[in-house]
């Protein structure tokens, strides 16, 4: 059995610490939240004060921060490279770009292994053992973290190091284009007058069934500003998106404004598919 370090307790990482206990393995957790720390020691796991403090001897090392938090849990004097010692599998599991998995993995350790391994699934899937790691980096690094990641679910070996996250920002250009063109459908139906509900059922009659699915899934839970904030990340990994991604960039604004759509209220991915995503939420508020 290994010793795995989880970098960002959040909802991710709460779901796959029991499995990783299950299979047998130590887990180590840092967070910066003092909550999300108690929360850990209360399923089993040993909470540290540092992501280096996590990292060091541990054989797996999961991040699960966001892209913007990359340089400080990876790269800082407490970070995850900072504690990773040789032999160790680094995971980058964000949703981020191949600058900045390259900027990871210039800064290693000689000795340290680091892979893209973007996920696949929300909290659901991680609780149902069914999301899919997108991994990027040797045959050989690979083989050496399968066994950990078949314990949490699937995982595909997609080639050299940055085919993860390249094909992670592929999916998501149709998710996001979808997730916004929900939204902007139920626009047109506050304009023509029309609710809600019918429009849904209507929309998963035909292949926006799985999109109207997801977006109504109470047990899959996701703040909307997360699904906002990959959308960033998404336009970021070329120059010029406005003309290169437009449908993206576009996108992107509009889950922007269903996020701010009411400055008293953190909207949640379901939130899509309600009123309080509209553009009427905005001018009440």
């Amino acid at each position: 059995m290994a010793t795995i370090a989880i970098v960002g307790f959040g909802d991710m990482g709460e779901q796959m610490a029991p499995h990783l206990l299950a299979a047998g393995h130590q887990v180590r957790v840092s967070d910066i939240s003092d909550s999300r720390l108690e929360a850990a020691r209360r399923i089993g796991t040993t909470a540290v004060a540092s992501a280096a403090e996590a990292a060091r001897g541990a054989d797996v090392i999961f991040g699960l921060v966001m892209s913007n938090d990359i340089p400080t849990a990876y790269l800082g004097d407490d970070g995850i490279l900072a504690g990773a010692q040789p032999g160790a599998s680094v995971l980058i599991c964000s949703t981020t770009t191949r600058a900045i998995v390259d900027q990871v993995r210039a800064a290693a350790p000689s000795g340290v292994a680091v892979l893209d391994s973007p996920i696949v699934g929300g909290v659901k899937y991680v609780r149902e053992r069914t999301i899919t790691f997108l991994v990027g980096g040797s045959a050989d690094d690979f083989e050496r973290v399968k066994s950990v990641l078949d314990d949490l679910g699937r995982s595909r070996h997609l080639g050299e190091f940055g085919a993860g996250v390249d094909y992670k920002l592929i999916t998501n250009v149709a998710i996001m284009a979808a997730e916004a063109g929900l939204r902007e459908a139920l626009d047109l139906a506050d304009i023509l007058g029309r609710d809600y509900e019918t429009s849904l059922e209507l929309m998963a009659a035909g292949p926006m069934r799985a999109v109207v699915e997801r977006a109504l899934d109470v047990a899959n839970p996701r703040p909307l500003r997360r699904s906002a904030e990959d959308d960033d990340t998404l336009v970021s990994a070329v120059d010029d998106p406005a003309r290169l991604l437009p449908i993206s960039t576009a996108g992107r604004q509009r889950l922007w404004e269903a996020v701010n759509a009411d400055p008293n209220f953190e909207p949640d991915f379901v939130d899509l598919t309600r009123k309080t995503t509209s553009r009427a939420a905005s001018i009440r508020s």
